[in-house]
């Protein structure tokens, strides 16, 4: 049996891009293959169960099965939902994975279950270019019917500085039109020294008409002594008042093994010039390192406390 690993965020980017349309644009938050990953021992399949409070149990939510190569790494990962009418499973995504000679993720296929062909179908790709060892370029192309053909959407530009470090990171959209790629955003990391992750992300938008590059927000950053990130305040620029204005601000726990045990969104209320709950998350381990349970909540302004919405629990078992 080989190591299972449960992707919680690149899965759910690929199921948002295929809901919307994978032509909608980036959000203004920092491109990155970074994603948090739920890693199980010794097992290739991962049962997701969501608590149904009508019954007062567990029930099925979804389940990931991986497929692995000599070297222990992915190369395909499908999810499958559950039906609750039928008491079945019911595919929805599946990702494949292709490397390079050192071990590096050089290539994802994202395709969806389409029912009425009763197949998977191609839906996006994703290409990662390197210089040395780092990531250069990851080109996103999108499948096109009746062609049946991968066209350019969007990429990232990845610069780095004279540290190694990740200094900038520009996207470009591509443009049907004049077969050309515009830019779109960029994110200016600043470094207060070289022993420390940025403490601060310029956030910039192309302006066509002006041919130039324009402040679109900021991010202040605070990490622990581990370097793993505590608090991020997103800020939005405002232009005729020149000035920096708070929008959202986010916190996350860790327990003494780095592992992340609370997130917590906020928004800034203008009005009240304060920080109001938005939603949380909570998550439990295991002594492997493991999440065992989500908790997600939402702020009940008028009850002034954190209201429970969803809880899952992640296990081998078939059954819990």
């Amino acid at each position: 049996m080989k190591t299972m690993m449960k992707t919680t965020m690149g899965l759910m980017v690929s199921v948002l891009m295929l809901s919307t349309g994978i032509n909608a644009q980036p959000k203004s938050q920092i491109p990155t293959e970074k994603d948090q990953k739920m890693n199980w021992a010794d097992a290739d399949t991962l049962y997701t169960y969501q608590y149904d409070e009508a019954s007062d149990s567990w029930v099925y939510f979804e389940r990931e099965v991986r497929r692995f190569n000599d070297q222990d790494k992915p190369l395909e990962n499908f999810v499958q939902t559950y039906n609750v009418e039928d008491n079945s499973w019911t595919n929805a995504l599946r990702e494949n994975y292709t490397y390079d000679e050192n071990g590096n993720e050089i290539e994802v296929i994202t395709q969806s279950w389409d029912k009425n062909f009763n197949d998977w179908v191609n839906a996006q790709m994703r290409i990662i270019n390197y210089k040395g060892r780092k990531r250069e370029e990851i080109l996103f192309q999108e499948w096109k019917r009746p062609a049946n053909e991968w066209f350019n959407v969007m990429k990232y530009l990845i610069t780095y500085n004279d540290r190694g470090e990740e200094y900038a990171v520009t996207i470009n959209l591509f443009n049907g039109a004049t077969q050309n790629w515009d830019n779109y955003k960029r994110f200016l990391m600043d470094f207060q020294n070289s022993y420390a992750p940025p403490s601060s992300v310029i956030v910039e938008n192309w302006s066509a008409a002006e041919q130039s590059w324009l402040t679109e927000g900021k991010y202040m950053l605070l990490y622990n002594g581990r370097g793993k990130k505590t608090e991020e305040i997103r800020l939005t620029y405002n232009n005729s008042m020149r000035t920096f204005i708070e929008g959202m601000k986010f916190n996350m726990s860790y327990d003494r093994k780095g592992n992340m045990t609370e997130y917590v969104e906020k928004k800034y209320d203008l009005a009240n010039k304060s920080w109001v709950n938005y939603i949380k998350q909570t998550a439990t381990f295991n002594d492997q390192q493991y999440m065992t349970e989500k908790i997600e909540y939402k702020w009940d302004k008028s009850a002034n406390q954190w209201v429970e919405v969803n809880k899952y629990k992640f296990s081998t078992k078939k059954n819990i």
